[in-house]
């Protein structure tokens, strides 16, 4: 019967992994079907614990979307308030994939993306 019971939370822990990996491969499958692309904004890198997101804003038909990305991008500090290219899924903008070695520098491009010259 101990056994059973310690076996529990090990079955547990393997479910959500996969839970997870089918999660995160669905959402690029989606996003590979659907490619948009758009500029973002990288606001910040939040931690908590020994987990880092990047808080990344970026503007979809009008809309704004503040958006936490999985992963922080090396460096960080020097990246803050820089502008790259986002890669998002047409069916849900908040779904992305945040190209972190494409910086763009071009402000009219930035402007055109949906970002205020204060912004830049």
């Amino acid at each position: 019967m101990k056994k059973i019971i310690y076996s529990i939370p090990v079955i547990v822990f393997i479910y959500c992994i996969i839970y997870a990996v089918n999660k995160r491969c669905d959402m690029l499958k989606e996003i590979r079907e659907n490619k948009a692309q758009t500029i973002c904004k990288f606001i910040e890198c939040q931690r908590r614990l020994k987990v880092k997101k990047s808080l990344i804003e970026y503007h979809v038909k009008d809309s704004l979307y503040i958006t936490k990305y999985y992963n922080c991008p090396e460096n960080y500090e020097d990246k803050i308030n820089k502008f790259f290219v986002v890669d998002y899924s047409s069916k849900d903008p908040s779904k992305i994939i945040v190209d972190f070695s494409n910086e763009v520098t071009d402000t009219t491009a930035i402007l055109k993306a949906g970002f205020l010259k204060e912004d830049l």
